[in-house]
């Protein structure tokens, strides 16, 4: 298999790691036409995307080992054949529960292609030429990952949000056709070892509980009785995993990966490197479609140049790797994507579309040198069952990091919105206290636009009223009877016919300035409102670059690493 059709491997691969990886982000802006067609829930929602993610973290260690031991190259035509049922079943969904499910069987053919695709293509080239199927598999990863947006939002208004699942089912059985003639399926090697069910067992609880603290912590609050009882779960979980991993004569997962550096800055980097990826993936398109206006398409265009820069760049940074080494490579792309985060800590409403494509592609082209660097390292001098247990779990964690960076940027955006919010409200109240209102109309109005900057849309005009029709008529009535008190009480019948129109006009001029007076303070508050809450976002950025610089540190973990022979880390030629 290696050599010239070795190359033809790898690409097969790269296909595979591409639809996984796509839509590991592709639903992220296609959301809100699928809970307008299913009509669900935001709960319900939320778990259509984090089934997905969670998933492949939970089961990638698993299903890498299972694939070892049953041959990899029968499990990567399973896991094509899983994938794009699952797509087909995503489309054909027609309500959220329905869709929840067959995103999980979506997933569980991610969690067996990824490390799959990985190993094989890694596999398909001599150990010497490694580098350029790292490369591709890594940018691949990457490139995906940064054009699910893109591609979901041309998908979604060109034709519908159902083809964002059905585009994957022609790609998979194509992939599945390739598959049969170019890889070994009646003689292939497999592992001959017996299943580590407590490694299993303790593996999945400490990742699933670990992936559901993240994924459900804001809604039950970081340190509500759900909470802490899955940081118990994990941390019992992790160590009951190590302990089992020692004793077992066949481990999940073998323990020496981290004992080499190469491998533990990769999973440092990668895990980092997506987070920063994705924080940026995840919320940018809604702050263009909420506070800039831009349709789905045109908030996707705009980043598309992450996905962009990544194409472009990868294959050079992979290059520089290999000349240079991890460090330089590392440290540059962290640098980079830190610049982007200092252009996006000045993010604002009228911010430009240059501004935007141009942070996006600093974004992509920070994340080209990590990803090619870390994808390259994880592999270190790795071959047959230590090859695939390191990309089992360089996978997993990858997703981790996804999850992560969901947990951390929303997290952080919600306390910012809701802190922003109190402002605004702070500020309402000032501008309202200097109105020539009466108290009980500030009182009302002060209500209003209390509910107002609280509702789910906080970019949504305010608008309070000043008086419904009843209490203007209550206005008038308490006006014309002030006004007949002072007339004879046999001349009060006729007069009141002569005094109600004027008292009326009068009333009416009075609520018409009293109204003006009220739109002045609706706009003033309004576009206090939308700056106010639209740099939720920017502040969430500005606290997150020191984080994003104190990442270059990564880059040193590569430094002077001592020479190892690479026999520790190499298993029987039969287990390839």
């Amino acid at each position: 298999m290696k050599g010239t059709g070795g190359m033809k491997v790898v690409l097969l691969m790269c296909l595979g790691i591409f639809v996984c990886m796509l839509d590991s982000t592709i639903m992220n802006i296609t959301l809100p036409a699928i809970q307008n067609s299913l009509h669900t829930t935001l709960e319900t929602s939320s778990w259509m995307l984090n089934v997905y993610t969670m998933t492949i973290a939970v089961l990638a260690i698993p299903l890498a080992r299972f694939a070892e031991m049953f041959g990899r190259n029968k499990f990567y035509i399973v896991g094509l054949f899983i994938f794009g049922l699952g797509s087909a079943l995503c489309g054909l969904a027609t309500s959220g529960d329905f869709l929840i499910v067959a995103r999980f069987i979506q997933s569980l053919g991610a969690a067996i292609l990824i490390p799959c695709s990985m190993v094989i293509g890694i596999a398909a080239m001599p150990i010497e030429k490694r580098i350029l199927p790292l490369t591709l598999l890594g940018a691949t990863q990457g490139l995906a990952t940064a054009m699910g947006p893109t591609v979901g939002g041309i998908i979604t208004e060109k034709l519908s949000w159902h083809w964002v699942f059905y585009v994957n089912v022609p790609i998979c059985l194509m992939a599945i056709v390739i598959a049969f003639f170019l890889l070994t399926l009646k003689e292939e090697n497999r592992v001959k070892s017996k299943i580590d069910w407590f490694g299993l067992l303790f593996s999945v609880s400490a990742i699933f509980s670990l992936n559901l603290v993240l994924i459900k912590g804001n809604t039950w609050g970081w340190n509500s009785t759900q909470a802490i009882f899955c940081y118990l779960v994990t941390a019992a979980s992790i160590l009951l995993f190590i302990f089992a991993e020692k004793k077992s004569k066949a481990p999940m997962v073998n323990l020496n990966l981290f004992k080499d550096r190469l491998f533990t800055g990769s999973v440092v980097t990668v895990t980092t490197g997506f987070i920063f990826l994705i924080g940026v993936m995840v919320l940018l398109p809604q702050f263009l479609t909420n506070f800039q206006h831009k349709t789905e398409l045109q908030a996707a265009l705009l980043v598309t140049p992450v996905s962009a820069a990544i194409f472009v760049f990868s294959n050079i940074a992979g290059l520089l790797t290999k000349k240079i080494g991890y460090t330089i490579p590392v440290i540059l792309g962290f640098g980079i994507m830190g610049c982007a985060y200092y252009l996006l800590h000045n993010l604002t409403i009228h911010s430009t579309s240059k501004e935007i494509v141009l942070l996006c592609s600093l974004l992509g082209l920070g994340f080209s040198f990590v990803i090619s660097s870390a994808t390259i390292a994880s592999t270190s001098s790795f071959e047959g069952e230590m090859l695939t247990a390191s990309q089992g779990v360089f996978s997993m964690l990858r997703q981790l990091g996804v999850v992560l960076a969901v947990a951390i940027f929303v997290a952080g955006l919600t306390n910012n919105i809701d802190t922003k919010k109190k402002d605004v409200v702070h500020f309402a109240a000032q501008q309202l206290e200097k109105l020539d209102v009466p108290q009980a109309a500030k009182e009302k109005i002060l209500s209003e636009t209390k509910r107002s900057i609280n509702g789910d849309e906080t970019a949504r005009k305010i608008n309070p009223t000043l008086m419904t029709a009843v209490e203007r008529q209550q206005i008038i009535d308490i006006n014309v009877q002030k006004a007949l008190a002072t007339i004879p009480e046999e001349q009060r019948i006729s007069a009141k016919e002569l005094i109600y129109p004027k008292v009326a006009m009068q009333v009416d001029k009075d609520i018409a300035e009293k109204g003006k007076l009220v739109k002045n303070y609706s706009n003033q508050v309004s576009t206090f409102a939308k700056e106010t809450i639209a740099s939720s976002f920017a502040d969430l950025y500005k606290t997150s670059i020191p984080f994003v610089l104190l990442c270059c540190l990564a880059g040193f973990v590569f430094i002077e690493r001592k020479k190892k022979s690479t026999t520790a880390f190499v298993t029987t030629p039969a287990a390839e």
